[in-house]
């Protein structure tokens, strides 16, 4: 059971009422099937930040995923007049307080802080995985914030861990980057799974290894080492490093059957928590012991 999963346990999904707000037709239905397959039953839809105030005010629900860019008002003009609602009664928001789901592919820090200072409880990066989409849920339902009202923020508190030297709302600029530095990795992570994926399908339509699919390996793992490190990620750097190294050594003797391993394994450390930190590293070890035998027998041969 996935760890979203076992959190919604504690959840009553059958009285949970989920508001998406999204223009993409084919999004939208993706999102509803998704939480529906997770047992959410109670779902309302509505294409435009009008459409969704109209639905706020007739459903009352529990949760609102809202994408970013809408037509007319966008997703952070609607999380303000929610919000406000909450200072000065608005009969078309009877709970200002509902928990605000996030839908974008902005990931800079300044973005992060607009959507933070309008009152946005979680935020999902586009593309999404469907585990990425149920974390956020999760989290939103399971996990919720002190709502503040004050002169200057009206939402939930962005404090987001303990701090002795904690003074205001308005200081916490660490965890908005910090923020920002995880949704940039999760992006990284889903971009790498389907370059991996993409490589494999041009291995096999090529039959075979090529100088040009060649480059475009040492090309593309180069690019995710650099990604790694930067995202802290040591042990997918050493494992697409060690691939790198591999092809550099062998060259047009590469051999197909060692890339495949390379990368099945940092497609497995991709998708790995830190938790499974033991299995990362047998994983690095096994690279390690077949690179060194293969150099071995080419050398002795």
């Amino acid at each position: 059971m996935s760890e979203a999963s076992a959190l919604l346990r504690n959840v009553n999904l059958s009285a949970t009422t989920v508001l998406i707000v999204e223009d993409n037709d084919g999004l939208r239905r993706m999102i509803v099937e998704v939480l529906r397959s997770s047992g959410f039953h109670q779902t309302v839809q509505a294409r435009d930040a009008e459409e969704a105030i109209e639905l706020l005010g007739a459903y009352n629900p529990d949760l609102m995923i809202l994408d970013w860019n809408l037509p007319g008002l966008s997703g952070i003009e609607l999380t303000l007049l929610l919000r406000q609602a909450a200072v000065h009664d608005d009969l078309r928001f009877p709970n200002p307080r509902i928990p605000v789901l996030m839908l974008t592919g902005r990931q800079r820090s300044r973005d992060v802080a607009e959507a933070r200072n309008a009152g946005v409880d979680e935020f999902v990066i586009k593309p999404f995985s469907t585990r990425s989409l149920l974390r956020g849920v999760t989290s939103a339902l399971c996990h919720p914030r002190p709502f503040i009202v004050s002169m200057r923020y009206v939402g939930p508190c962005r404090r987001r861990r303990r701090d002795a030297d904690y003074r205001g709302l308005m200081r916490r600029v660490d965890d908005i980057e910090a923020a920002a530095d995880r949704h940039s990795r999760i992006l990284f992570q889903q971009g790498l799974s389907v370059e991996l994926e993409a490589l494999h399908a041009l291995m096999a339509a090529r039959g075979g290894l090529h100088k040009e699919t060649l480059d475009y390996l040492i090309e593309r793992t180069t690019e995710a080492e650099t990604q790694a490190v930067k995202y802290r990620q040591k042990l997918l750097a050493e494992a697409t490093r060690s691939l790198k190294e591999y092809v550099a050594f062998f060259g047009n003797e590469t051999e197909p059957d060692v890339l495949d391993v390379h990368l099945g394994s940092i497609r497995r450390l991709n998708d790995l928590r830190n938790e499974e930190m033991p299995e990362a590293v047998a994983i690095i070890r096994q690279l390690e012991a077949l690179v060194r035998n293969r150099k071995r027998k080419r050398l002795s041969a």
